[in-house]
């Protein structure tokens, strides 16, 4: 499977519900920021700061890549999430949200 995009990592984003949560501009200095919230929740999530929202996913692809395998709760979610095939982490992510915590949580 070849690596995802920065675009395309974006355009995925753009396409689940409150995707302004996950792609914006930082208030307090104006970095575009790029989280992982939409598919490894608040407690996981994390945000990606760069010049460009392309920049920012190119980070955030970069972390996915770094927990294929990893033995932790993120590590898992990727694994689970189907990644890098985006239209797996896109199918994952419209997943009801109790679902995923029951699977992870319990």
């Amino acid at each position: 499977m070849e690596r995802p995009t920065a675009k395309e990592m974006l355009d995925l984003i753009k396409k689940l519900p409150k995707s302004e949560e996950h792609i914006h501009i930082c208030p307090l200095y104006g970095a575009h920021c790029v989280t992982s919230e939409f598919f490894a929740g608040n407690f996981a999530g994390i945000s990606f700061e760069a010049n460009s929202f392309e920049e920012a996913a190119e980070m955030l692809i970069d972390y996915m890549y770094r927990h294929i395998d990893h033995d932790s709760l993120v590590g898992n979610i990727v694994a689970e999430s189907g990644f890098p095939d985006l239209n797996k982490v896109y199918e994952y992510c419209k997943r009801d949200i109790y679902e995923i915590y029951d699977k992870f949580m319990t």
